[in-house]
């Protein structure tokens, strides 16, 4: 698999650039104004991991064929799709049972996911179009801290009444009702002393504009789906039929 060096260096760049987006992931958690998630970083995976399997469509037409073409992986959302785009860019792969049943084997029809759709269809916009919005979603269980006086979970309320705080007073004339599902920003309001107020979601997510997919859920998905294929594509070229 000649290209097999090169794959395993773009797949290896997509881990470390995942661990970078959990960090992110994890101070969005705690951060409220975090709207997006690292969309240049987010590109480079997605381009990376397209390039992975554009590579090895390569390797694969070079396996039984010595003409040069201008080929691309074939995916489709059916099997008829597939097959389509099989005939179009991989000609008389079909002869080469093994080979096809690889490349088949990540398509929606037959692994009953459709991440692949929605890896090249991420990738095609970002690369083409514009770096893609993100929404983002928040967990509905959260922990709010303040400061040294409460730790409460998102479904608790807290009422100050005449109270004192370092010396400040804290739901004087006016009891201070804290519910732990405030925006942090009311919960400041409402105590009105410089005291810090923070909240941790137990999860966040980043999903790509109109769809239901994570951003970095998919592509986690597609790099574990992706390097599963091109180990098992590699065994299969190392036969000495392909050499």
């Amino acid at each position: 698999m000649n290209r097999y060096n090169d794959i395993f260096e773009l797949l290896t760049e997509v881990n470390f650039n995942i661990t970078r987006l959990e960090e992110k992931y994890e101070k969005a958690k705690k951060d409220e104004s975090i709207k997006d998630i690292l969309r240049p970083l987010v590109k480079t995976c997605l381009e990376h991991l397209r390039s992975a399997l554009e590579y090895s469509a390569q390797d694969i037409w070079a396996s039984y064929n010595n003409c040069s073409a201008k080929l691309f992986f074939p995916y489709g959302e059916t099997e008829a799709l597939f097959k389509a785009n099989v005939k179009r860019n991989l000609p008389k792969l079909h002869e080469q049972r093994e080979l096809y049943n690889i490349v088949e084997s990540i398509q929606p029809h037959a692994c009953g996911n459709s991440w692949l759709i929605e890896l090249c269809k991420q990738t095609n916009f970002n690369k083409h179009i514009s770096l893609g919005k993100q929404v983002r979603e928040n967990s509905k269980k959260s922990v709010v801290q303040i400061g040294g006086l409460v730790r409460m979970d998102s479904d608790s309320t807290v009422t100050f009444k005449e109270c004192n705080y370092n010396g400040m007073p804290l739901g004087w004339g006016k009891p201070a009702v804290i519910s732990g599902d405030m925006p942090t920003e009311e919960i400041r309001r409402n105590i009105a002393i410089p005291i810090p107020v923070t909240r941790e979601f137990k999860w966040v997510e980043f999903k790509f504009e109109n769809t239901e997919h994570d951003t970095l859920n998919l592509i986690k998905k597609s790099h574990h789906e992706i390097s599963k294929y091109i180990n098992h594509l590699r065994l299969e070229l190392s036969k000495p039929k392909y050499l």
